[in-house]
């Protein structure tokens, strides 16, 4: 039997997750508006979040926030049941820190759930509970 072919079907498997998450960084480019936060099972009012966007070109995701922005890069992992995002946050001339959460998508919505600190756990749900760190924001893609 040849060999090679028992690698070919490993070969295409090990590409399809890399291939969804191109597919999705697609999908997130552009703007959008904050639609909504809630942190600790708490909503934030809407005039805190008002004019909040988030940029999305190639991995870096960017917020503005009022006349302060930050940007992040992203690692999307939609294998993961949630779909998982990595935030990488450049830290000076230290390692990088990592918020860990998840994410969900559809053509106009874009939800994210995360712990507030980078030492936080991946959360398991869209769900903010409070003391637990969490929080989630739901994204709206921006009219043309």
């Amino acid at each position: 039997m040849n060999r090679a072919l028992l690698f070919v079907p490993f070969f295409f498997l090990a590409a399809e997750p890399a291939d969804e998450a191109k597919k999705d960084l697609e999908k997130l480019q552009g703007e959008w508006v904050m639609a909504a936060l809630e942190v600790n099972g708490q909503p934030v009012p809407e005039t805190k979040i008002q004019g909040t966007t988030l940029t999305v070109k190639g991995d870096k995701y960017t917020t503005h926030v009022k006349d302060t922005k930050h940007e992040v890069t992203i690692k999307l992992d939609p294998s993961q049941k949630p779909r998982a995002i990595d935030m990488i946050f450049p830290d000076g001339t230290n390692l990088p820190k990592i918020g860990k959460g998840i994410y969900k998508m559809d053509a106009d919505t874009f939800v994210i759930c995360r712990a507030q600190s980078t030492d936080g756990a991946r959360p398991t749900d869209f769900a903010t509970t409070p003391n637990t760190g969490y929080f989630v924001v739901t994204w709206k893609r921006k009219a043309k």
